[in-house]
């Protein structure tokens, strides 16, 4: 089933990925919108060159001792510095009050739930340490063997997760969705709970807040569930993936009325999820001082439970599935129950192991994240670059700071007036082999995608550095690498982007990008002559303000004094092959809450270009080193979530 991707591989180079992989759908759809792109590859022109010290440390950091990440070059130029920042960080207060109740209420849930047998490859991973996030002696979690796979497929119509604006200051969105997930027992210290270890959503907004606020690791998928409030007799449930049947049910059967006792067991424990930020993953003391569990407990009031009959198709791709942990498809135990649902969700720290990352087994690392490939386009073998073929438009605007400061993350001001707006599509991009560091005809995950990043000018304790307010992109591997690798504010998006003909002089440009049906961007123009002028934070290697400042990262603040964001600094490296104007620009904002562009900018566009590059991924080089990973005040971030709440999530 899977393409022999090791743990270490996943764990070491999805961090690195995390910058530039993207996606956007309808709210009830898992089809990626394929952007189209109707130009061929331009020649490569002489162009810019990349400026050779970025370029030759890029690719000795493919090269250097088996290939570290990005976050763990980071991480171990700081290692030694943490030792203060631990006594310094654990005085903090937590925040006076949660931002947001820790308690969510579901009204009026229909779920088919399941009970099968775990296989014997999942024992052996859970024996070996490599199942729940916590793999050293003693483990502090285990299987619990005496218990079964618990498969779940629900309909939510009534689920209060969002908000239309600032949290507690605005209208609570309903968010209806369905979900799939499948928990597996486990005891810890004796005590009998469960964790979800794979989850499919049909909504994208259901998939950010589960997997920012639970620990759910949910991915998009098509979801079909029986329209009916009664029992659904003879109907059947079906979840897709990236073009994978996952999951069939069919000739669903009543045979009589539930057990109450056995319904009430299925909310009677706790869930401990293991949460979906990667630097779980990294050593001692690199980015979180503890591992932080997500624990979840569920009052469920039970209005309908029947006990029933159900057939089973269970079927997993290259790189998605549950079926291997499975011993059968054929349930031990099968309800179908409606109740409300209250869940409680606190935080459980565990001490992190003292040497090496926690383990995850190859499966469990792809189930978490990963998906099939749906291209055909393969990176060039002898490119060392991840991201390559990439067609760029930019533009630059004016900003109205006032309106822009609320959005900006702790202790960052504004330093300039003009913010860069810039969309790349990736033909593909390998972002299992970042530096050429793996095989690309063995580790590989190709993609190809459209990106929009929106960016500002900003200054941190004195040093500048570009901020991505905001990403959109049409490619959800990469969006949930981004936002659990390094904090990259990444939403799913509908992206269209053209060039009649293909890029080069006097080429026509149309972006066009609408998530959720609101308009957010569309910019038009023409391509005109040869350009050489390096855009900071888009191609140019060389001023520190092109340094990009993530926080890392978005998961809900619960208690951001256990579960603390950290500042994260990296630097793009480009190789420029084409650069070229961009005239008669004309462009166009929406202002919704989630993606409030019209708010933020001022005005037409100053100016604009095209620009055809490879590009990859090093730790900033200029920050000073200690800076890497800090705290970010646990009350200022608070409050900033607050605010930025539907652009974040939405």
């Amino acid at each position: 089933m899977w393409f022999g991707i090791s743990a270490s591989t996943v764990a070491q180079l999805l961090m690195l990925a995390q910058v530039s992989a993207s996606a956007v759908v309808p709210a009830k759809s898992e089809d990626l919108c394929k952007a189209t792109l109707s130009s061929a590859p331009p020649s490569a022109a002489s162009g810019l060159a990349a400026e050779a010290a970025f370029l030759e440390a890029g690719e000795a950091a493919g090269r250097r001792g088996g290939g570290l990440s990005m976050l763990q070059l980071a991480a171990s130029a700081q290692e030694s510095l943490q030792l203060r920042r631990v006594l310094s960080a654990r005085s903090r207060r937590s925040p006076g009050g949660a931002p947001i109740s820790p308690v969510r209420n579901f009204k009026g849930v229909s779920m088919l739930c399941l009970q099968l047998p775990i296989s014997e490859a999942f024992r052996r991973e859970a024996a070996n340490g490599m199942a729940f996030g916590l793999g050293q002696d003693p483990r502090p979690l285990e299987l619990d063997d005496s218990g079964f796979a618990e498969v779940r497929i629900a309909d939510f119509p009534d689920a209060q997760l969002g908000w239309k604006g600032t949290v507690g200051a605005s209208e609570i969105e309903n968010v209806p969705h369905r979900l799939l997930s499948v928990r597996l027992p486990i005891l810890r210290g004796g005590e009998k709970m469960y964790q979800t270890v794979f989850a499919l959503s049909d909504d994208d907004v259901a998939v950010l807040i589960y997997r920012m606020s639970s620990g759910i690791p949910a991915k998009l998928a098509n979801i079909s569930f029986p329209a009916t409030a009664s029992f659904p007799e003879g109907l059947g449930m079906n979840a897709s993936r990236r073009s994978v049947n996952l999951f069939q049910a069919q000739n669903i059967r009543d045979v009589g009325e539930a057990d109450p006792t056995s319904v009430e067991a299925l909310f009677a424990y706790p869930e401990m999820n293991f949460g979906t930020e990667l630097s779980n993953l990294l050593p001692l003391n690199s980015t979180k001082y503890d591992l932080v569990f997500k624990q979840l407990m569920t009052k469920a009031t039970i209005a309908n439970a029947r006990k029933v009959d159900v057939e089973l198709s269970i079927v997993d791709g290259s790189w998605d599935g549950f079926s291997w942990m499975l011993a059968d498809s054929k349930p031990v135990n099968a309800w179908w129950v409606q109740a409300d649902l209250e869940v409680t969700t606190t935080l459980v720290s565990e001490k992190r192991p003292t040497l090496g990352i926690n383990p995850f087994s190859d499966a469990l690392l792809n189930d978490r994240m990963l998906g099939e490939v749906l291209t055909e386009k393969e990176k060039p073998p002898k490119v060392k670059f991840a991201y390559t073929h990439g067609d760029v438009i930019w533009f630059t605007t004016k900003i109205d700071q006032k309106k822009v400061t609320p959005y900006l993350a702790p202790g960052l001001t504004l330093r300039s007036d003009e913010a860069v707006v810039w969309h790349v599509r990736w033909q593909p991009a390998d972002i299992l082999n970042m530096w050429g560091m793996k095989d690309s005809q063995h580790d590989y995950l190709d993609l190809e995608y459209n990106e929009l990043w929106v960016t500002m000018p900003v200054t941190y304790r004195g040093r500048n550095f570009t901020y991505p307010i905001l990403m959109l992109l049409d490619e959800d591997v990469g969006q949930m690498a981004g936002q659990d690798g390094g904090g990259c504010p990444k939403k799913l998006a509908n992206l269209t982007y053209t060039f009649s003909p293909p890029p080069g002089q006097g080429s026509e440009v149309l972006l066009n990008v609408n998530r959720h049906e609101r308009h957010v961007l569309n910019v038009t123009g023409k391509m005109s002559g040869i350009t050489h002028k390096p855009i900071v934070g888009v191609n140019d290697n060389k001023d520190p303000a092109g340094e990009i400042l993530f926080v890392m990262s978005h998961q809900f603040p619960w208690d951001p004094a256990v579960d603390r964001p950290k500042y994260f600094f990296v630097r793009g490296v480009q190789q420029t092959k084409e650069q070229r104007g961009l005239e008669n620009l004309r462009v166009s904002y929406g202002a919704d809450a989630p993606e409030p562009l019209a708010e933020w900018f001022v005005g037409e566009p100053i100016e604009g270009g095209y620009i055809r590059m490879n590009q990859d991924w090093l730790p900033s080089l200029d920050t000073p080193f200690d800076w890497q990973f800090e705290d970010v005040d646990p009350d200022e971030f608070v409050e900033w979530w607050k605010v930025a709440f539907p652009v974040l999530y939405m």
